[in-house]
C-alpha cells in the first residue's frame, strides 16, 4: 500500500511539474544543438529563441561556453523580467524528450539553475562631466554631489570588479576644468571611495565652460580606449558621457575654432555637436547624455534652450524644472547604463540536444495565447511546398489560340528564412495549335502554410508545332495563289510567373506570361509553276495563362 501511495505521489508531482513548465508565465525557450567547426571542435548554439515575461537583446543565434563543471552556458544580454521576484530565485532547466509514451518537458535537477549576474567580459567607459559654477548655489551643489555619488554607487554595485571604467571632470572656468579631473580608472572598491572623495571635494567658482569640459571628457575617453591593452580593446563595448549643467556655456573659447558667438552660432557649440557627440570610439559611437536645469542666468527662450541641449546630446536631453528631480534622474541614468551589463546565464548539460526551456519559480499562465517577446526567426513552414495546377491558356500570334494546361510546382524552405526555392514544370496545349513545355525556377516568399505568400518564377517556354494549316486561296496584288500549307517550326520564349498562395483550402493562384518567337515555312503553288517553299518568316507570340493550384500537406 505504501508503495502504491508513493507511486501515486510521484505521478501527481510529475503531472504538476509538467503543467508548471507547460504553462509557465516566465520562461526562455530555444533549440540546443551541437555541430563541429572546420577544426573539428564542438560548437554549441541556441536557435529559434523565444521568451515570455523576460526580455533581452534579441539574437538569431547565441553560442554556448564550456564551464568548469563541463556544462554549457548561454548568456542573454540586458536581461530583464516582469516577474515580481526578478531573477533572484534562479531559473529551472527543462528539456523536451521522449518519456516512453510521448514527448514532454522533463526537469533536469542536476543542471544548476540559471542566475542573473552583472559580471561581463566587456569594457564600458563612463565619464561624469559636472557643472561647478557659482549659479548652482551651495545647497544645490551639495544635492548634485550626492546625486553623482549615488550614480557611482549604483554602477559599482552592479559591477564591483572593475569592468566599468569611470572618470570625472568638474568645470566652471576652462583652467579649473583642467585641474578638477579624476582620470579614468576601473571602478573597484578602492577607486570608488577615491572617486566619491574627489566629487565631495569639488568647489564652486565663476563661469560655465561646458563645451570645453565635454571636449576634454571625450578626448580623455578616446585616449584611454586607444591605450587599452589588446585584450581589453577586444572587449570594448560602450563609451558615454553624462554631463550636468544649470545653464548655457559662457566661457569656452578656442582661437582655432573662431570668435565666440551666441546660441547655435557659437563655433565651440558646433564643434561639440559635430566632433564630440557620437564620436567614433573603436567603431562604436560615443554617447552623450545631458541633464540640464534652467538656472537663474538662463533667459526665457524655451526654443533656444531646448535646441542648444539637443545639439550636444545623442538622444533627447533631460531638461529638469528644479533640483528635486536631479537625484532621481542620475539614478535613472545609472540604471539605464546597468542594463547594458545586466545579463542572464543559463546552463544545459553538454550532451543533450533538442528543445530546452528555463522557467522562473512556480508561476503559471492560464491564458490560451502565449505572449512572445521575440518571435522565432523561422516563420516559413518547414514543410516543402508541393502542388499541382491547371488553367486556361491563351496565345496571340499570327492567329489566336485557346487551350488548357497542367503543371507541378515545388519549393524547399531555406533555413531561418522566409523564403522557399524550387522549380516549376507545366504542359499547355492549344486546340488546333502548338504545345508548350515550361520549365523554370520558383520562389515562395512568406508563410504559405497558414498565411498568404508571394509566388514568383522565371523560366523557359518551348513551343512545339502540332498542326499544319490547310489550303487557302489568296490574292497578292497581281494574281491569285493557292497556299497549300503553313509548317511551323520549334519556338522558344521566356516565362514570368506572378502568383499568391492562400490558406484557403490550400489553394494558390498565379498567372504565367510568356513571350517568344518561332519560324514558319510557307508552300505556295503558282499555277502552273511547281510547288516550292516560298519563305521562312519569324513570328512573335504571347501566351497568357490563368491558373489555380492545390498545395499538398497541412
Amino acid at each position: 500500500m505504501k508503495k502504491l501511495m508513493l507511486l501515486l505521489a510521484c505521478f501527481l508531482f510529475a503531472g504538476a511539474a509538467f503543467a508548471q513548465v507547460d504553462k509557465a508565465k516566465y520562461y526562455i525557450e530555444g533549440d540546443y544543438s551541437i555541430t563541429k567547426d572546420n577544426r573539428g571542435q564542438f560548437v554549441y548554439q541556441l536557435t529559434n529563441i523565444t521568451s515570455k515575461g523576460i526580455t533581452f537583446t534579441p539574437k538569431d543565434v547565441i553560442y554556448g561556453k564550456v564551464e568548469k563543471d563541463e556544462s554549457i552556458s548561454f548568456t542573454f544580454d540586458k536581461a530583464q523580467t516582469e516577474c515580481p521576484e526578478g531573477f533572484e530565485g534562479g531559473l529551472k532547466f527543462w528539456k523536451w524528450q521522449y518519456n516512453g509514451n510521448d514527448y514532454s518537458w522533463q526537469r533536469d535537477s542536476e543542471v544548476k539553475d540559471a542566475q542573473q549576474n552583472f559580471e561581463t567580459d566587456k569594457v564600458m567607459v563612463v565619464m561624469l562631466v559636472l557643472d561647478c559654477s557659482n549659479s548652482l548655489g551651495e545647497a544645490n551643489f551639495e544635492k548634485l554631489k550626492n546625486s553623482a555619488t549615488k550614480f557611482i554607487n549604483i554602477l559599482y554595485n552592479a559591477s564591483p570588479d572593475g569592468g566599468i571604467r569611470l572618470g570625472v571632470v568638474g568645470f566652471n572656468t576652462m583652467g579649473n576644468a583642467d585641474k578638477m579631473v579624476y582620470d579614468i580608472e576601473p571602478l573597484t572598491m578602492n577607486t570608488r571611495d577615491d572617486m566619491i572623495k574627489f566629487i565631495q571635494g569639488l568647489t564652486l567658482y565663476n563661469n560655465t565652460a561646458l563645451y570645453y569640459a565635454m571636449r576634454k571628457g571625450a578626448d580623455m575617453i578616446t585616449n584611454y580606449v586607444d591605450r587599452l591593452p589588446k585584450n581589453d580593446q577586444d572587449k570594448f563595448d560602450y563609451a558615454c558621457m553624462v554631463s550636468f549643467t544649470d545653464g548655457y556655456d559662457n566661457h569656452s573659447t578656442d582661437p582655432e575654432l573662431g570668435l565666440p558667438e551666441k546660441g547655435l552660432e557659437n563655433p565651440y557649440f558646433k564643434y561639440v555637436r559635430d566632433n564630440v557627440v557620437n564620436r567614433p570610439i573603436q567603431g562604436a559611437p560615443l554617447k552623450s547624455y545631458v541633464i540640464a536645469i534652467r538656472g537663474n542666468d538662463v533667459a526665457e527662450d524655451n526654443q533656444l534652450y531646448q535646441s542648444v541641449f539637443e545639439g550636444i546630446s545623442s538622444e533627447a536631453p533631460f531638461l529638469l524644472t528644479d533640483f528635486t528631480q536631479v537625484e532621481a534622474q542620475f539614478e535613472t541614468m545609472a540604471q539605464e547604463l546597468i542594463k547594458r551589463w545586466q545579463n542572464l546565464t543559463c546552463y544545459v548539460p553538454s550532451a543533450h540536444q533538442g528543445k530546452v526551456r528555463w522557467t522562473i519559480g512556480d508561476y503559471t499562465d492560464n491564458s490560451s495565447k502565449p505572449q512572445q517577446v521575440k518571435e522565432k526567426v523561422e516563420t516559413v513552414s518547414r514543410t516543402t511546398f508541393m502542388g499541382v495546377n491547371a488553367g486556361l491558356n491563351f496565345e496571340f500570334a499570327h492567329r489566336t489560340y485557346f487551350g488548357l494546361g497542367a503543371g507541378f510546382d515545388f519549393a524547399v524552405p531555406l533555413k531561418n528564412k522566409n523564403i522557399a526555392l524550387g522549380g516549376l514544370a507545366a504542359l499547355k496545349y492549344d486546340f488546333a495549335g502548338p504545345l508548350h513545355l515550361d520549365l523554370g525556377a520558383l520562389i515562395v516568399a512568406g508563410e504559405y502554410t497558414h498565411k498568404y505568400a508571394f509566388m514568383g518564377g522565371l523560366g523557359l517556354d518551348l513551343r512545339f508545332p502540332t498542326a499544319t494549316r490547310g489550303n487557302n486561296y489568296i490574292y497578292n496584288d497581281q494574281t491569285y495563289y493557292w497556299v497549300r500549307g503553313e509548317s511551323e517550326h520549334l519556338g522558344a520564349g521566356a516565362l514570368l510567373r506572378l502568383g499568391l498562395t492562400t490558406p484557403l483550402k490550400n489553394l494558390y493562384f498565379f498567372t504565367d506570361i510568356i513571350f517568344g518567337r518561332y519560324k514558319a515555312t510557307y508552300y505556295v503553288n503558282e499555277n502552273p509553276v511547281p510547288e516550292t517553299p516560298q519563305q521562312s518568316p519569324s513570328h512573335g507570340y504571347w501566351n497568357i495563362s490563368l491558373n489555380v493550384g492545390y498545395r499538398f500537406g497541412k
